[in-house]
């Protein structure tokens, strides 16, 4: 009779942002890790030690591990799942025409690896999936013959490696306890609390919590608009408001919204659920426009700072990926932004530190440049989008050299509106008083 496969061998389906860095940290918790990837560039890169991602630290402990033999990487499933006692399934979920989530892949990858998978494996889904899904792949015997259980992912691009060595809770669903408490015991030496529940709950878990703090991003939007109809500072409303414990501080900074690979399509996704169950949730509803709004209002806001037209300006912006930390393009506002201001007629030069391959072919008319101070020179006025620490650290004297006119428009609050006040430029924030130079 053959022996059941060991816990402390895991596969890894999916070598994304998610599955790469659930696998390389439970590597370096002592594991062998199969990481499976079929997308050739990907998996090319991936076996000779490169990072495919831009995530800080990963490619290093990428590097180590491999050489150290507890990450192997493969495209072939048979080979990934073999001697693994936990196939975890972290596929893309990207949404369809109509918001609903994609699941073709995480179904393929489920069938797959109950096929490959020796008896005795759980398979484990890591992959953001609306409620009810784990338990709809249970009933159509989609995995037959091995535990299906939920475990959603709490990374978030930037600070991932720190996200899963600190995590503020570990969630597992299913109806299978002892799988369950086998899919814990991978993060056990995490010393997180463990919720296990049944899988919807789990998938719930992680859609409530996506699609809240998008809610509460939409909503200090709305209040920095009311602030600047009124005249308040909306970074104090926020202070005040984020001291009460009820309220929290976190996910209360005004700017250009969410953007990336989780918010925007779990916010669609669970808007089509509850539409599928006959509900309208209407606040999802909201968020989703309240997010689309603030863009236009950032472009109206470009353009109103440089006199109420754009046709003919020469633009710097400063960011294209959706959030510091990463290379990740998905629903980032800068290329909603850019798209803007070049349509009324301004030509756009625009710099990041991660993501300038993957923008070039996402922004034709654009002239993408490495270096900030080539992005600012000539410019009628600097447009920061994202708030990448070495855009704050810029030497604004510099910059107040190379610039045609000295006009700054801040999406994200993030400069020092005196130091630019100062040097003579006209500071446009969001939320707040414009700051003119004296």
């Amino acid at each position: 009779m053959a022996r059941p496969p060991a816990d402390d061998v895991v596969c890894v389906v999916g070598a994304g942002y998610v599955g790469l860095v659930t696998g390389i940290c439970l590597a370096d918790s002592g594991r062998t890790v199969h990481l499976v990837e079929i997308e050739p560039r990907r998996l090319e890169r991936l076996a000779a030690g490169g990072c495919p991602i831009h995530e800080p630290g990963l490619e290093e402990m990428l590097q180590r591990l491999q050489a150290a033999g507890r990450v192997q990487v493969t495209g072939d499933i048979a080979v990934g799942v073999r001697d693994a006692g936990i196939v975890m399934i972290a596929v893309g979920t990207p949404p369809a025409e109509d918001g609903e989530a994609d699941l073709s892949q995480v179904r393929d990858a489920v069938a797959s690896a109950a096929a490959n998978a020796a008896r005795g494996a759980v398979i484990a889904i890591k992959s953001t999936i609306p409620p009810g899904t784990t338990a709809s792949m249970v009933a159509s015997r989609l995995a037959a013959g091995f535990p299906l259980v939920s475990c959603p992912e709490f990374l978030r691009e930037g600070s991932a490696i720190d996200d899963f060595n600190n995590p503020t809770r570990i969630v597992v669903g299913g109806d299978d306890r002892v799988a369950c408490d086998r899919v814990a015991a991978l993060f056990g030496h995490l010393h997180a609390p463990v919720i296990i529940t049944d899988s919807t709950s789990a998938e719930m878990v992680k859609y409530g919590t996506n699609t809240f703090l998008a809610l509460k991003i939409s909503f200090i939007n709305e209040i920095a608009h009311l602030c600047e109809l009124t005249g308040a500072e909306v970074g104090a409303v926020a202070d005040g408001m984020g001291l009460d414990p009820r309220v929290g501080r976190a996910f209360l900074n005004a700017g250009l919204g969410f953007g990336g690979s989780c918010f925007p399509k779990d916010v669609r996704a669970l808007e089509a659920a509850a539409a599928e169950h006959g509900h309208s949730f209407w606040m999802l509803k909201s968020a989703i426009e309240v997010n689309l709004m603030q863009r236009r209002r950032f472009v109206t806001k470009v353009r109103d700072a440089l006199g109420g037209s754009l046709e003919g300006s020469r633009l710097a912006v400063l960011g294209l990926a959706f959030k510091p930390g990463t290379d990740d393009l998905r629903q980032a506002p800068a290329l909603d932004v850019i798209r803007h201001l070049e349509r009324m007629g301004a030509t756009v030069t625009a710099t990041d530190p991660a993501a300038l391959e993957g923008a070039a072919p996402l922004l034709a008319g654009t002239t993408l440049v490495a270096d900030a101070y080539d992005c600012v020179r000539g410019s009628d006025a600097v447009v920061l989008v994202t708030e990448w620490p070495c855009f704050r650290e810029l030497d604004w004297h510099r910059v107040a050299q190379c610039v045609a006119r000295r006009i700054v428009v801040d999406g994200r609050n993030c400069l020092d509106a005196g130091l630019l006040a100062r040097l003579g430029f006209a500071y446009h924030s969001v939320g707040r008083r414009a700051l003119l130079p004296d």
